[in-house]
């Protein structure tokens, strides 16, 4: 049974790598029990969203900020450096780029230390003996980062020899069950934190075969751009039009309010349909191909001629098309990554 009842607040000050899930309060719970005050940071990107972590750090009474990524994950996505996971995620890269900025943060504000919820062994690309080195060699602080969940298992870092951190209240958890991390949830009266499943969007097979798509085509890109990975089907009808078909009538109104003055908007006249964009409107031969798809994907039925309302740069245009087979289209559809 552990026993965190907090001891006697020192002058130190500690920033937790704070994902939100289990493993970081874990972390922080034990070395805040230490007297350290914790604060928390949270590296954002349109792939790995804030809601979990603000919602964890309320609920242990931690202090957050929120750091924006996006720009620095797509240059590390188009030429990472220690290579990709099950899908576009440079784990390894995005790790260590996580830590050296926490390492700048801790320089710039004064933190004594950071601490991290790895745990060794866990993650097959970013948790690893190997990888944990290699994050070491590479990173601007390593002697600086103290995992407590592995703590034991590793070699003392700088404010465990400098007495700042007592290493025998760090512990020595290997390997990816949760058994151990979920017992000390339990002692320690943690009701509720998140599943281990479900973190970055680029581990996703479809999101990663859409933003590769994007990432060849298109060379700006926008915040927006990367919240429509995660909406309705995504067609690639030639090099200059993509089209983005809603599934239903919320990613309707997600497509549409995520829609530009640039970009085009179809819609069936007299049947019901999806709505589907256009990103910058595309060219035309690719606008007739996505009437089609908007006309294929309404409620019109087989081999009918419908016409389609677009609206493109503030005017409307009618479009006249036929209903086809799905199957026709398919081909056009951006699915599952290939690597």
């Amino acid at each position: 049974m552990h026993n965190l009842s907090q001891k006697k607040v020192l002058n130190y000050k500690a920033l937790a790598l704070f994902s939100g899930g289990l493993d970081s309060i874990l972390a922080v719970l034990f070395i805040r029990a230490q007297g350290i005050q914790v604060e928390g940071v949270y590296f954002e990107s349109p792939f790995f969203p804030r809601n979990q972590a603000v919602k964890s750090a309320e609920q242990i009474n931690l202090p957050l900020k929120i750091v924006d990524i996006t720009h620095d994950i797509l240059a590390l996505v188009r030429h990472p450096r220690f290579g990709y996971g099950q899908g576009l995620n440079p784990c390894l890269d995005c790790h260590l780029l996580m830590c050296n900025k926490a390492c700048e943060i801790m320089h710039q504000e004064g933190y004594n230390f950071i601490i991290s919820g790895e745990v060794l062994g866990q993650r097959p690309l970013s948790q690893t003996k190997q990888a944990m080195l290699k994050i070491n060699k590479e990173c601007l602080c390593s002697d600086y980062i103290v995992r407590p969940l592995s703590g034991k298992l590793l070699p003392p870092t700088i404010p465990e020899q400098k007495g700042i951190v007592q290493r025998e209240m760090l512990l020595d958890i290997r390997g990816r069950s949760r058994k151990k991390q979920m017992q000390l949830a339990t002692q320690l009266g943690l009701k509720t934190y998140p599943s281990p499943a479900g973190g970055c969007l680029l581990t996703d097979q479809t999101i990663a075969a859409r933003l590769r798509d994007l990432l060849a085509h298109q060379k700006n890109i926008l915040p927006r751009d990367l919240e429509l990975l995660k909406l309705g089907r995504h067609f690639r009808l030639n090099p200059a039009t993509k089209a983005i078909v809603g599934r239903n009538r919320e990613e309707n109104k997600k497509i549409e309010a995520l829609g530009l003055y640039e970009d085009a908007l179809l819609e069936t006249i007299d049947y019901p349909s999806p709505l589907v964009l256009i990103p910058f409107g595309g060219d035309l031969d690719g606008q007739k191909w996505a009437a089609m798809l908007t006309a294929s994907y309404s409620d019109a039925p087989l081999d009918k001629s419908v016409s389609i309302k677009m609206k493109w740069k503030g005017e409307e245009k009618i479009l006249f098309t036929s209903v086809c087979s799905k199957e026709k289209l398919h081909k056009y559809l951006i699915q599952k990554l290939e690597k």
